[in-house]
């Protein structure tokens, strides 16, 4: 069985513990812990929240491909090419930069696809290992708190440990 540190936190007064003292606590009440795993260590590299600013829908396709402008905070906005259904110009969205490597080992780098440069990925749950969900992209939550570049781990799930019970 697995279970996520945070969601244990929700039951029980779980002071912070590392790796090894969280694995000694569930073998001192009797569990077998199978492995203990950092979700942040999926995704290396930059993953920034961003603002999608525009979505144009790339003509002459027979698939739904957005051509979209997001600003990442670092000044200029990037091109990024999207076939999430729910892109669209407000939207706070979870953006790989070039650099960055996704579960899977699968490197985001700036390239031409579909006759124009992407400049790094909105992601959906199953891009970054976080659900099986790969039906859009994530659409993070428009809260005080979170600024345009920041790192988008939190936001996600990605500052979480699994621990996997025997």
């Amino acid at each position: 069985m697995k279970v996520s540190v945070s969601w244990l936190k929700e039951y029980v007064d779980l002071p912070d513990l590392d790796a090894e003292r969280l694995e000694n606590a569930f073998v001192r009440v009797g569990l077998e812990v199978e492995g203990i795993t950092a979700l942040g260590s999926a995704v290396e590299g930059p993953l920034v929240v961003g603002k999608v600013l525009d979505a144009e829908q790339v003509p002459g396709l027979k698939k739904l491909i957005n051509y979209c402008q997001v600003d990442v905070g670092d000044g200029e906005p990037r091109g990024i090419i999207c076939g999430a259904p729910n892109v669209r110009p407000g939207l706070l969205v979870a953006v790989a930069l070039p650099g960055a490597v996704l579960p899977g080992d699968f490197t985001i780098s700036a390239r031409k696809t579909y006759g124009k440069i992407s400049n790094g990925m909105i992601c959906s749950g199953r891009e970054l290992g976080v659900s099986d969900d790969h039906e859009g992209i994530i659409e993070l939550p428009e809260e005080p708190g979170i600024e345009l570049g920041a790192d988008a781990r939190p936001f996600v799930g990605l500052d979480d440990t699994v621990v996997e019970l025997n």
